[in-house]
């Protein structure tokens, strides 16, 4: 288990807001393949994928993917990534864990890598995840959240607000553990642009990444 790094990709058959959602042909290909085909070229000692897909199954199986199959309870709607990756650290020995999602299949293997990096060698963090910032003014039940009216900034000059970009989430075995989450008390918000941290969420969301895919990558792997 020394130093040993997993990462573990969730996909459910079942999608609510956009159907088949994780099936969706991108550019003559489904998007489940747009990030675990770029797995075998990030820095992890084992890649699994939790699902209950049996056409995913098969596509693991000619990638020597390792499959943990989704438990029903699992595979609900109520179910989050926590309860999804607590499951996994009792069924795998690990000294990092790290949890992908393909609904983020712009995110780059150097981003992931690095991200790998950080969590080993940082040592006054105990987990790592992608995010972006936003400069804006925001309100949150009627107050404002990080501006003074009577003082109006430029919005650039705003303090940022942190968004999750919900593509990555790496923790230390011990912290997740005590913790629990995904989270731990000590994160590295790593930051990545708009594209790195598109969240693939409804139909205008495809349509952004069809384009984007036909136009800029056709001819690259990330």
């Amino acid at each position: 288990m020394n130093n040993k790094v997993v990462v573990i990709v969730p996909i459910k058959t079942v999608s609510k807001r956009v159907k088949n959602k994780n099936f969706r042909i991108v550019n003559k290909k489904p998007l489940y393949q747009f990030l675990l085909n770029k797995l075998k070229f990030c820095n992890f000692d084992e890649i699994y994928v939790d699902t209950d897909s049996t056409k995913i199954k098969k596509f693991c199986k000619s990638k020597n993917i390792k499959v943990i199959n989704r438990l029903k309870y699992l595979a609900q709607d109520n179910a989050n990534g926590n309860d999804l990756l607590n499951y996994h650290f009792k069924k795998i020995k690990a000294q990092y864990y790290f949890q992908l999602f393909i609904t983020a299949p712009l995110l780059s293997v150097k981003t992931i890598n690095n991200c790998i990096r950080l969590l080993k060698t940082k040592k006054n963090i105990d987990s790592i995840l992608t995010v972006k910032k936003i400069y804006s003014w925001f309100w949150f039940k009627k107050k404002p959240v990080n501006y003074n009216p009577k003082v109006l900034p430029r919005s650039q000059d705003a303090v940022p607000i942190i968004q999750e970009s919900t593509g990555l989430y790496g923790i230390k075995s011990k912290t997740l553990k005590k913790q629990k989450c995904r989270i731990g008390k000590k994160p590295f918000f790593y930051e990545v642009q708009d594209i790195e941290a598109i969240d693939l969420d409804n139909e205008r969301d495809f349509k952004f990444l069809d384009f984007y895919v036909k136009k800029y990558l056709s001819s690259s792997n990330n």
